[in-house]
């Protein structure tokens, strides 16, 4: 029988992890995934989850590491939830302590990080980011939207960890020609750059509005060149923004998906991140989620079990605050509106009107005479 690991996801609590065989703590750049979790394809929907075997209440199914992050606050000069830009790190790095480091180039005030150390260290993925938000940033704000600004920010974010990977893997060859990774734990699920690739999201997925409008984005604000030196095309980059908005997750303070809604519902809170999490894009949506999911300090997102799952069974979370969207029809037009599809999960079909069945006749009927 497996014995029950504690995994320290946050200082205040523990999360149980099941199907292991030995007793650890979890370390801050662990990258989990529950041994009974599978992902399989689904005609209709796409990749997904199911459980393989029996997953308990409580249990945590899977821990992942955003690709790229960045900060979503008002005002980050004085926010205390702003992030710190190092990727390894991600805490907040509130501004009465005083230790913030600004970047060097004082390229936007949404760049800080906690510690001079944190700012050394990730010095070249900010140097791949640092001139493109010199030229952009207010250019973007002023000119077009935060939104919009958010989102290519993101895309550059994807771009930097990309090209960093791309190097360390290149410098790795490099000095050990032979030497690669062949153990099964590590080629079941993609990593990486090529986890991003893998994405849903393309310009099917989206109206031709929207294609155009984003293609018009990509080519005055992210074209290859010495500004922001990505080695892609046009037609390949506005492929990743249909990827990013279609699988991009935003960080609040407390969980999503917490069903049923309690007599006196909190939701989640404000928003202060926003991350592409490359695993955990896999999870597909139901309005009557068994799994529940929260950042934790290092801006990895912890996914939960919220009930039993059963063998077999899809692993869901939701996609938006069930606090907000109570109804059928609330909940059915903003995924529409905001996913481009809609939801026939058990609870919005259990919700539907019966619909009554009418005759229509296509000829006069026969009467025996």
């Amino acid at each position: 029988m497996s014995q029950v690991v504690y995994i320290s996801v946050e200082p205040s609590h523990q999360t149980t992890v099941e199907g292991t065989t030995t007793n650890t703590t979890t370390p801050t750049h662990l990258h989990w995934i529950h041994p009974h979790l599978n992902e399989t394809t689904d005609a209709t929907k796409g990749r997904q989850f199911r459980a393989s075997h029996l997953i308990a209440q409580g249990a945590c199914l899977l821990i992942d590491r955003p690709y790229a992050i960045l900060p979503v606050v008002d005002d980050p000069a004085s926010n205390d939830t702003l992030l710190c830009s190092n990727p390894a790190c991600n805490q907040p790095a509130p501004c009465h302590r005083g230790g913030r480091s600004p970047c060097l180039n004082a390229c936007v005030t949404d760049v800080v990080w906690c510690s001079a150390v944190c700012r050394d260290a990730d010095a070249a993925r900010h140097a791949f980011e640092c001139t493109w938000l010199k030229r952009y940033a207010a250019p973007l704000r002023n000119k077009r939207s935060e939104y919009e600004f958010g989102m290519l920010w993101l895309i550059v974010r994807l771009l930097a960890t990309r090209q960093i990977e791309f190097h360390a893997q290149h410098a790795q060859h490099h000095n050990h020609p032979l030497s690669w990774d062949t153990s099964a734990a590590n080629h079941r699920w993609k990593h990486g750059w090529a986890a991003i690739d893998a994405l849903c999201g393309s310009v099917d997925s989206w109206s031709h509005d929207q294609v155009r409008s984003w293609m018009t984005l990509v080519k005055k604000y992210l074209p290859n060149s010495s500004v922001l030196p990505h080695g892609l095309t046009p037609d390949r980059v506005l492929h990743l923004v249909c990827q990013e908005e279609a699988n991009s997750f935003g960080l609040y303070p407390r969980e999503t998906g917490v069903f049923p809604l309690p007599d006196l519902p909190m939701g989640r809170g404000e928003q202060y991140a926003a991350a592409v999490y490359p695993t955990a894009a896999i999870m597909n949506h139901s309005c009557l989620p068994n799994v529940t999911h929260k950042p934790d300090e290092q801006g990895r997102m912890v996914f939960t079990a919220s009930r039993d799952i059963l063998p077999g069974e899809e692993c869901c979370i939701a996609y938006f605050d069930l606090s907000h969207y109570t109804d059928l029809s609330a909940r059915r037009d903003h995924l529409r509106k905001s996913f481009r599809f809609v939801c026939h999960c058990e609870r919005c079909v259990s919700e539907e009107e019966p619909v009554e069945e009418t005759l229509e006749w296509t000829a006069m009927p026969l009467m025996d005479i």
